[in-house]
């Protein structure tokens, strides 16, 4: 099983559109919480034989925003289990924190702290500490798209042996969007890049979110993070469908 927990804005993406620099809040009250979770079953019977494969995803959003600053905490957990192929499994976290302080109705600056554990890859762990611009591209009634970029500091420890361990500068860029098809059904865009000189690690999220009530939604996400390393490649995905919780 995977679990994973992110902070604000995934120039991780994992964070949607909603969750980076706009922090559209109601007017009642100056937070927001949201959770969802995520699980997809597959079957597959071939020639008296039986694979299995599970999709679970988990998320955790929490937002403050009073006056121009802002912040927000982030939870992510991702699993895909395949009895047919082990080494097919894949399971990962991610923690991450962000402030940030908007300028103008368009434009923001931020910090961010990420954390990512994912025992699918060759690296035990990452820790990362950027600082960053961005700004908000399209504002409008049906779409919305904010671009970031920042630089700051990654160290990581390797998963196997010697399990050496270095620390390097990165930059990172984040692409998020929105389309609200109408008030019930929308579709959220996700990209990030962080690139350094001993790894780099692309995040693409793209979900589809329709209100069942004023608090619970049905949710149908694909995920994909793409790591390269020196040290080793790795690709996973994940396809879910649930439910999402907003406070």
């Amino acid at each position: 099983m995977l679990a994973t927990f992110s902070g604000f804005a995934f120039a991780d993406i994992a964070p949607t559109r909603e969750y980076v620099g706009n922090i559209n809040l109601s007017q009642d009250k100056p937070y927001r919480f949201e959770g969802d979770l995520s699980y997809l079953l597959n079957n597959t019977k071939s020639k008296g034989s039986s694979t299995k494969k599970e999709n679970l995803a988990a998320n955790l959003l929490w937002q403050r925003q009073v006056g121009v600053w802002g912040q927000e905490i982030r939870a992510e957990a991702v699993s895909a289990n395949d009895d047919g192929d082990s080494g097919k499994n894949v399971e990962r976290y991610m923690l991450s924190g962000k402030a940030l302080h908007r300028s103008s109705d368009t434009l923001y600056q931020f910090a961010k702290v990420q954390w990512d554990k994912d025992l699918s890859s060759s690296f035990d762990y990452q820790t990362n500490l950027t600082a960053g611009l961005g700004i908000d591209i399209l504002k409008e009634q049906k779409q919305n798209l904010t671009a970031e970029a920042g630089a700051g500091y990654r160290y990581s420890k390797e998963r196997y042996a010697p399990h050496n361990d270095f620390n390097e500068l990165i930059g990172t860029l984040g692409l998020y969007y929105q389309y609200r098809f109408n008030p019930t059904l929308s579709f959220n865009q996700d990209l990030s890049y962080e690139f350094g000189d001993k790894s780099q690690v692309l995040r693409s999220r793209s979900s589809v979110n329709a209100h069942l009530t004023q608090s619970l939604s049905g949710l149908v996400s694909y995920q994909l993070k793409d790591t390269q390393a020196d040290i080793g490649n790795n690709r996973d995905s994940l396809l879910s469908v649930g439910l999402k919780y907003s406070h």
